[in-house]
């Protein structure tokens, strides 16, 4: 059996992380495309630069984490914990980097990459055919500020005037984080995350603020909804 993952990105909630996701599709700069454990999982340097038969593509990680940010947000289940959203990111984040020639290594995001040595495939395999003209140079398929923003600090748009925020931030991880002037229904959003209130000297906790007035606030990292009116 193929098991896909852009195929099962709606179906993220039936997967349970210990037996499909995080056995079968992470990777050190996962996750791939296609489960580890198939015999159809190929990583190979021939045929069409783009393959989709286990390389990790940006755009495809990022269908499947904000996935996982609704999942989170929208269901109850038992299947996928804030943790597994947390380290999932955290691969991603550290897979959007290129190791040039004289060593340094940059951050940068480009099509399909190899999940297993962090190498840009399609990059690779023109350079060495000699055919490379710059392709995947400006490649942002990433979504990764929505991911940041929706997601990892928790802000959940919507129509209305009431805000929602729910983190999915482990408690135990960091001890503080700000996200700040985001624009939102005419106002500007700031998001606060400080443990011991020592950081930003306000409150302890997590707190939410309109065009800086608080409209939210709790101790501990978790949903908070507050009005703009």
């Amino acid at each position: 059996m193929l098991l896909q993952r852009t195929a099962l990105t709606p179906l993220t909630s039936c997967l349970t992380p210990g037996v499909h996701f995080i056995t079968g599709f992470a990777a050190p700069y996962g996750p791939t495309t296609v489960e580890r454990r198939s015999p159809l999982y190929k990583l190979v340097y021939e045929g069409d630069d783009c393959q989709w038969n286990g390389p990790a593509w940006p755009f495809a990680t990022t269908i499947t984490l904000r996935a996982l940010a609704n999942v989170l947000n929208d269901y109850t289940q038992s299947s996928i914990a804030g943790a597994d959203y947390f380290r999932t990111l955290i691969t991603y984040t550290r897979s959007q980097q290129l190791k040039l020639d004289d060593g340094r290594v940059i951050p940068w995001i480009d099509e399909n990459q190899n999940p297993e040595t962090g190498e840009w495939i399609a990059r690779a395999m023109k350079i060495r055919k000699g055919t490379f003209y710059g392709r995947g140079d400006h490649y942002n398929h990433s979504g990764y500020c929505d991911l940041i923003i929706t997601g990892l600090a928790g802000l959940r748009p919507r129509g209305d005037d009431t805000v929602v925020v729910n983190p999915l931030l482990p408690g135990n991880s960091w001890d503080w984080f700000c996200l700040d002037g985001i624009p939102y229904h005419g106002r500007f959003l700031t998001i606060v995350w400080d443990r011991t209130g020592q950081k930003f000297g306000g409150n302890k906790g997590l707190s939410v603020l309109a065009d800086g007035k608080q409209i939210a606030h709790r101790h501990t990292l978790g949903r908070v909804t507050g009005k703009l009116s």
